[in-house]
């Protein structure tokens, strides 16, 4: 509380002196003021940490038993199963295909260019597996992937080397 400070009454205080002393009042009573609420507000923040820290403690705890439920559970949608393998049937027609793509870009070289390419690169085709060697007047394509091999020759007709693949391959997302 601001002290009480006794003003001189009477003829022998003069304005200038009144006015010094309810200054100095303003002061003081200013500063008990201020101390006051740098009091109200270090309170305040002292309430308010303990709140952030239980805060803290419920996020943990809620923190860690999703993360104990995701690890003994493993629910599927954020740990989805593996694909099953492909079948034998479909990565050979993937094969088949693959090759084909190949083939095209060696016959479309041999339009523009009127040879054959020196190799699939040159061709612009992925080599990926693929052998090339030309034979004569043609060429063969050769891979094998996982044990199976097919080998086309481009003396065969493409169309009867690809057969059914696309089939195969558009059953298989069913």
């Amino acid at each position: 509380m601001p002290q009480e400070t006794s003003q001189p009454s009477g003829p022998t205080a003069s304005p200038e002196k009144r006015a010094l002393l309810e200054a100095f009042d303003t002061v003081l009573k200013t500063q008990a003021e201020q101390r006051e609420a740098e009091r109200a507000a270090a309170e305040a923040q002292r309430r308010g940490h303990g709140v952030s820290r239980l805060l803290m403690v419920v996020c943990a705890t809620i923190l860690l038993f999703t993360g104990v439920y995701l690890y003994v559970e493993r629910p599927e949608w954020i740990f989805p199963q593996p694909a099953a393998p492909e079948s034998l049937a479909v990565r050979e027609a993937s094969l088949r295909i693959t090759i084909a793509n190949a083939a095209q870009h060696v016959e479309r070289y041999r339009k523009q260019s009127g040879k054959l390419p020196a190799s699939l690169q040159q061709a612009g085709a992925h080599e990926g597996g693929i052998g090339y060697l030309v034979t004569g007047t043609g060429y063969r394509l050769l891979s094998e992937i996982d044990g199976l091999r097919l080998t086309y020759d481009s003396s065969e007709p493409l169309s009867r080397f690809v057969g059914n693949s696309f089939q195969v391959i558009a059953r298989r997302a069913q």
